[in-house]
């Protein structure tokens, strides 16, 4: 049993780290000498005239600087790493000033050195776009007699905000809460729990995007009300001195954390159990073994114990007994929480008090021409009497037309129509499509402990790519609406985003309650375009690029920089072809698309397209627009 079970721990599951503090004179430290270490080069403090250079460290596998969006050429001088930190060093006076904000971050290590890149210059990005700072981020690998699974990012951030020139004012994280609350802006306490928040429903969707089903939860044990103690972080200089031989403190404190954790699961199996299903709903031995090792640390003896009496523990669940591969198994918890959400749904789909009148439905549907008759179904299916109902269709197949026309008839009856979504873009997307005004579900769920937008029994709540939402948060959903009388419409499919939390909690209801089917696409015209979407849609990939191939859709150039003019000359020939026309142009790279914006809209200036262009001042520094410019605004300001 010990052999192989300790076979098990070689690869830990995702762990949340953020930590975030200051860079400041007072400790000795400097923003050049900081920057410097992380990226692995050779920096000159001119302020002092101190070199400092890291070019021989090992174990960066990336350094990069990214500015907010809209800002690459107006303030290009700060993606010039000496430039940037110097004028750090230079916009400060006081000898205790502090010099830059460093976040420190854990990468999932189930991801791929591309997709921990992608993470983290995301990530990186938002920052940068939110305070208005430039962020100097760079991505470390394990190195040396390091655990291998040690993947590692370093954000590095301006505490003023960027200008043309140079910095400006104190960015909003580094201004006092008194400023701050008289401004009407967030606690510095409040946003660094938000970026916290945000960084674990990031690292969450990647990893769900990568088909990991693991997750991380920035919230602590206490929190989560589980009482194992966590290992804490050690840094680089501590775990140099223990490589050496040297104790030092905080790996005396894991020891002895490890020991408390063995006699607290000998105690309380069922914690080390709430560790696991924080990340997954159904899991397997190795999982179990994985949590523990975390948790005790590398004592075989401790280990096999309390593995033994985890497995023993009245709160696991087999679920299915192992076959050709593993046992899979629960908690009791989590089985009570998807017999709860399974009793809501039922019940609400049972009741059919909240409906709309069947001729007022056929009205509003006789001046919808457009529809399709399964688009038709949908709608009659979502505004008959049940208190649940749920579609499922492919991207393309036309849910938010259909809920646009959907909402009509429920306004038409009287009811208040809102919508939810897990993510920030969903919630606006379905805002935009359907006319449907929309939220997160944090959003609601926060509004909601705090006594506000409380759900009644003339509510309708549609839930878009409902299939992200995992159980826990699908049944305090369910719970809440069932409990006010209101009717909750669920839209998505299963096969296409998984859920952010544990819990495959979409496909459970729809197996309980059913569901109308939109199974045609009609985003596109062309035939073999509908069946490549579907195609898409249904993880044959291969599939579908084919069929573009085929036609003559998939087209390579020799080098980026080729690939880039070829898009340019394609829109500006589309332009001229077509001018009432719609275009759209997508890259994987933020860089590459602001390049491209930059490069198109030089092209429709050399062209005559944008003549009067103005200068304004924004919060990202100055901008240049001119009349014929199509903006996108990034941010709602509600007040």
């Amino acid at each position: 049993m010990l052999r192989n079970s300790r076979a098990f721990i070689l690869d830990a599951m995702a762990i949340y780290h953020l930590s975030i503090k200051p860079v400041t004179r007072a400790s000795g430290r400097s923003a050049v000498a900081a920057a410097a270490y992380r990226s692995g080069t050779r920096l000159e403090n001119q302020r002092d005239g101190m070199v400092h250079d890291f070019t021989r460290r090992g174990g960066v596998e990336h350094a990069e600087i990214v500015l907010p969006e809209g800002m690459e050429t107006t303030a290009g001088w700060a993606k010039d790493r000496t430039a940037l930190w110097n004028a750090a060093e230079t916009a400060e006076k006081r000898k205790d000033a502090r010099v830059a904000r460093e976040v420190e971050l854990a990468l999932p290590h189930e991801l791929s050195a591309e997709q921990r890149l992608a993470l983290t210059r995301e990530f990186a990005q938002e920052v940068a776009n939110r305070y208005g700072v430039a962020v100097d981020f760079a991505v470390h690998s394990p190195h040396g007699g390091a655990d291998q699974r040690n993947h590692h990012a370093h954000l590095l951030m301006t505490t003023r905000t960027l200008g043309r020139d140079g910095l400006g004012e104190k960015a909003q994280l580094e201004l006092e809460n008194r400023k701050l609350q008289a401004l009407g802006l967030p606690t510095s306490h409040e946003q660094l729990r938000e970026l916290r928040e945000r960084w674990e429903g990031l690292a969450n969707s990647h990893l769900a995007r990568a088909g990991w089903d693991v997750r991380i939860d920035h919230r602590s044990h206490q929190v989560r009300g589980v009482d194992v103690e966590p290992t804490q972080h050690m840094g680089v200089q501590a775990t140099q001195m223990e490589r050496r031989g040297v104790g030092v403190t905080r790996g005396r404190l894991d020891a002895e954390a490890a020991t408390r954790n063995a006699q607290l699961v000998a105690e309380k199996p069922e914690h080390v159990l709430a560790l696991i299903t924080g990340e997954k709903s159904v899991f397997d031995h190795r999982d179990v073994a994985r949590a523990l090792h975390r948790a005790l640390g590398d004592d075989a003896a401790v280990f096999q114990r309390a593995y033994a009496q985890v497995m023993l523990s009245p709160a696991l669940v087999e679920l299915q007994a192992a076959g050709e591969g593993p046992a899979r198994y629960s908690t009791r918890e989590m089985v009570a929480i998807e017999e709860a959400m399974a009793t809501s749904a039922e019940r609400m789909a049972a009741d059919k008090g909240l409906g709309v009148e069947p001729g007022r439905v056929e009205a509003v549907l006789a001046g919808q021409s457009h529809l399709a008759l399964e688009q038709r179904a949908a709608v009659r299916h979502v505004t008959a009497p049940s208190r649940l109902a749920a579609v499922v269709g492919l991207a393309g197949a036309g849910k938010s037309t259909m809920l646009a026309v959907a909402r009509q008839a429920w306004e038409a009856e009287g009811y208040r129509v809102q919508g939810a979504a897990l993510a920030g873009k969903a919630a606006e997307g379905l805002e935009e499509a359907s006319g449907i005004r929309s939220r997160t579900l944090a959003s609601w769920e926060r509004g909601w402990e705090r006594g506000y937008d409380r759900l009644g029994a003339r509510d309708v709540l549609v839930v878009d790519e409902a299939g992200m939402v995992g159980s826990r948060q699908l049944s305090r959903l369910l719970t809440l609406a069932d409990q006010a009388g209101a009717k909750v419409v669920l839209v998505g499919d299963p096969e296409q985003l998984q859920p952010i939390g544990p819990g495959a909690a979409f496909r459970a209801v729809l197996e309980r309650v059913g569901f109308v089917g939109l199974e045609e696409v009609r985003r596109q015209r062309e035939d073999w375009q509908r069946q490549a979407s579907i195609a898409f849609g249904r993880h044959r990939t291969a599939a579908g690029l084919a069929a573009y191939a085929e036609h003559g859709q998939v087209l390579l150039q020799a080098t980026e920089a080729d690939a880039r003019g070829a898009l340019v000359r394609d829109v500006m020939a589309d332009l001229a072809a077509r001018p009432e026309g719609s275009r759209l142009v997508l890259a994987h790279r933020r860089d590459d698309a602001r390049w491209l914006n930059d490069a198109i809209r030089s092209a429709r200036q050399g062209r005559g397209d944008l003549g009067g262009e103005r200068v304004y001042r924004t919060a990202e520094g100055e901008r240049a627009f001119a009349p014929g410019d199509r903006l996108l605004f990034r941010e709602n300001n509600r007040d």
